[in-house]
């Protein structure tokens, strides 16, 4: 804990954070208000397009529950940047800081936690069920089917709970305060009411006056200023210093969410916390999704050049010897014109769909690569660095790290409509207006080759399901449906 260190603070961020914070916060609340409210709307979409009967896939699966627990984020985000941000200014202190608010601060700094941490790990499962679909189809149907996916899905949910709630749980509590306001409403002095923070900071009040007067000189003013920052709990709550009886004008009870006793009094706590957050939640996620994308990226290739060596097969050379008497060059066997041999165009334009899919899928991972490392590396040095480092960086690029989440948990939406072809054609059928069909006729024509494309769909996902996994023809066909 640095509130046990006895040298200057190290400067890590200077001014220049200070400003951006300060301009950025002005803004902030409107921003994430806007960003969370086209999320939701996103999000609901998402779940209602994916769940749809032809849209059944595995896939499909682990994006409908990565939309859920992102619109679950987005709502929950909203009532906190409206009280936060939006009214802060217009509340009085003590609604702004009441029982209830803390309660509910304490409810979103746990679940917002948890409901971030399903979303990385699904990215992640996402990541692996489609590196399997594309490098080893043949084995896509085993390990990835569709009661594999769910209980996926439903472990990654019961799992990130377990694990993210009880740490920062045990970390945190509701705490009484006593703010002194002057005439303006400005706090001038902050006095905790809370039994276990009062004997806290009295502990360290003997700390630091038994070592100033074993070492008086090795402690100057600018030290002692440094340290009593440190315990406070907020930037805004200054030195437990009594100010003059003539600027407080009045007293107000205020509830903030502090330190537990627990992790007042165990420093491995807060550094373990803060190491399962940036190395288990985001470290670990990233690097296993910088290794997966990779690897897509090689199998998508590796795929592309297989299917073009399979589409442009050059004839042997016993046929390619003998050509049709009429000079058409064609190839002749048993005396005969043959055409060169060609792929099914079914399944050519299902591995297509399977490449475009996988594209888009990259674009997720990408994005939340773009967003998620910064988070991890920020919090890998929170550990390592201490209160110093908290204070001056990380609570300053808090918001910034919030609206990059939120953006990332909202732009799937665009991602799936501008890349997949299926998520288009079943989001036209649902939400298109009829009163379009008269003024756009071609997209109507896709509109209606779609319809029966999906009645031609049904009968075989229904045959799939009671037809056995060792039928070989059966599996390579659920294969490519599957992708």
């Amino acid at each position: 804990m640095s509130s046990g260190n006895n040298e200057t603070a190290p400067l890590y961020c200077g001014s220049g954070m200070d400003n951006f914070h300060t301009s950025y916060k002005n803004m902030h609340g409107y921003v994430s208000l806007v960003v969370c409210i086209l999320g939701t709307i996103a999000n609901t979409l998402n779940i209602i397009v994916l769940t749809r009967k032809e849209m059944r896939s595995p896939t499909n699966a682990i994006l409908t529950g990565l939309a859920v627990a992102d619109l679950a984020v987005m709502l929950e985000y909203i009532p906190y940047t409206i009280h936060d941000f939006i009214l802060t200014d217009s509340l009085p202190r003590e609604q702004k800081l009441s029982y209830g608010w803390a309660c509910f601060i304490n409810f979103h700094s746990i679940f917002a936690q948890v409901l971030h941490t399903i979303s990385i790990w699904l990215t992640v499962t996402l990541a692996v069920w489609r590196y399997i679909a594309v490098g080893y189809p043949q084995k896509n149907r085993v390990w990835c089917g569709m009661r594999t996916t769910i209980i996926t899905i439903f472990t990654a949910y019961v799992v990130c709970v377990l694990v993210v709630s009880p740490s920062l749980y045990l970390i945190t509590a509701i705490t009484e305060w006593m703010d002194q306001l002057d005439a303006m409403g400005k706090v001038i002095n902050s006095i905790p009411l809370t039994q276990y923070v009062i004997d806290y900071r009295n502990e360290l009040m003997s700390v630091k006056v038994a070592a100033l007067n074993a070492t008086p000189q090795s402690l100057n003013l600018t030290e002692t200023l440094w340290f009593n920052a440190t315990v406070a709990p907020t930037n805004s709550t200054p030195a437990p210093v009594a100010p003059p009886a003539s600027l407080v004008v009045r007293n107000v009870t205020v509830y903030r969410l502090y330190h537990s006793d627990l992790a007042l009094h165990n420093a491995s706590l807060q550094n373990a916390t803060f190491l399962i957050y940036s190395v288990v939640i985001k470290l670990i996620p990233c690097i296993a999704l910088t290794i997966l994308s990779v690897r897509l990226i090689l199998a998508l290739l590796e795929a592309k050049q297989r299917r073009k060596k399979l589409t442009s097969k050059p004839p042997t050379p016993a046929v390619a010897s003998t050509t049709n008497g009429n000079g058409s060059g064609k190839p002749l066997v048993n005396g005969k014109s043959a055409e060169r041999p060609r792929k099914n165009s079914k399944l050519l334009e299902k591995e297509k769909q399977t490449d475009r899919t996988t594209r888009m899928l990259l674009a997720v991972l990408l994005l939340f690569l773009i967003t998620e490392f910064p988070q991890g590396i920020m919090g890998l040095m929170n550990a390592l660095l201490g209160d110093a480092f908290f204070l001056q960086c990380y609570l300053r690029l808090s918001d910034l790290m919030d609206i990059l989440a939120l953006i990332n948990s909202s732009i799937n939406f665009i991602l799936y409509c501008s890349m997949s072809k299926q998520f288009r054609t079943t989001f036209t059928l649902l939400f298109r207006p009829k009163f379009l069909d008269n003024w756009l006729p071609v997209a109507q024509d896709e509109v209606a080759a779609s319809r029966a494309e999906r009645s031609a769909v049904a009968p075989a996902l229904q045959q799939r399901q009671i037809v056995t996994a060792g039928a070989t023809t059966t599996t390579n066909t659920t294969q490519v449906t599957n992708l």
